[in-house]
């Protein structure tokens, strides 16, 4: 029968290609992971890797266990996290890490109605990209995410999710801009003109979002309204332009070969240890709230 170091001595070497790369990884012998792997071998009468070179290539046999072997090591790594975070937890914070695309509306939202429910509880808005969060969700303790949401099938990394929905993006720009003037705007005429986008937004869907050859990235919202009100135009959500629209700092730029808004999707991520946490049940219902009226 194998165990959890069996399997993932087999995760690590699929994974890395390599003995020595699996080891280093999960701070082991090669000796080690190599005797670890050659039990299940030697236990199901089976071959899971061909040595070719330096490297250890999966067989046939190997590639059609992989992804089950994963799902066991998952599993087994949450219930380990709800075991040891079985006792009643008392939190005083938690680190909300988010990317550009959250609406500020939506982060107002959280802080207001949780702040109201649990006081004694600080929450910390930390703005960071994408990449950088999951991670560190996935192995905290008090740590949370609110950020782009995109369909994977990687299992790599241990963590829950909610899918909160899409929300609609606008073209908009200072209101004394030449493009705001105009009744509709054509895409060459949007290229003529500089273009601030967001990293996050950018990195979404670089075709659609990164129109003009003139592109100016910025990493912040508010640096990126700024700059709008000196020239340029940008891509919003609709949800983070509308108070500036509301109080003419921005215009929308109706487009003319645009029928209908593009979209991207919101997600709530946290740890899996956390999935049952009063607290994290409750900014769930917050998000699913906003969600119903501001998100399709």
């Amino acid at each position: 029968m194998f165990s959890y170091d069996h399997l993932t001595a087999f995760c690590a070497t699929a994974e890395e290609g390599s003995y020595s790369q699996a080891a280093r990884r999960l701070g082991k012998d090669r000796t080690t992971v190599r005797e670890q792997i050659k039990a299940i071998e030697d236990s199901y009468a089976i071959t899971l890797f061909n040595i070719e070179g330096k490297k250890a290539v999966m067989t046939p046999q190997a590639e059609a266990f992989y992804k089950q072997a994963k799902l066991v090591v998952r599993s087994s790594e949450a219930l380990n996290s709800h075991m040891m975070n079985s006792y009643q937890q008392v939190f005083t914070h938690f680190d909300i890490y988010h990317d550009a695309l959250v609406p500020t509306t939506l982060i107002a939202q959280v802080e207001s109605a949780f702040t109201q429910r649990f006081p004694h509880i600080k929450l910390n808005w930390l703005h960071r990209n994408r990449d950088e969060i999951l991670e560190t969700v996935s192995t905290g303790t008090h740590q949370l995410a609110l950020m782009q949401y995109r369909l994977t099938s990687d299992i790599k990394v241990p963590y829950r999710f909610l899918n909160l929905g899409s929300e609609s993006f606008i073209a908009c720009c200072n209101p004394k801009h030449p493009l705001a003037n105009s009744n509709i705007a054509s895409i060459e005429e949007l290229k003529l003109e500089k273009q601030y986008i967001t990293e996050n937004l950018y990195d979404a869907i670089p075709d659609l979002f990164g129109v003009s050859p003139d592109l100016r990235f910025v990493s912040n919202n508010d640096v990126l309204i700024e700059l709008l009100k000196l020239g340029g135009w940008a891509i919003l959500s609709k949800a983070q332009a509308q108070p500036y629209l509301d109080r003419k700092v921005l215009a929308e730029i109706a487009i003319d070969e645009v029928l209908s808004p593009p979209r991207s999707g919101i997600a709530f991520y946290f740890p899996v240890a956390l999935e049952k946490e009063k607290e994290v049940l409750h900014i769930k219902e917050i998000l699913s709230l906003y969600a119903k009226k501001h998100f399709t």
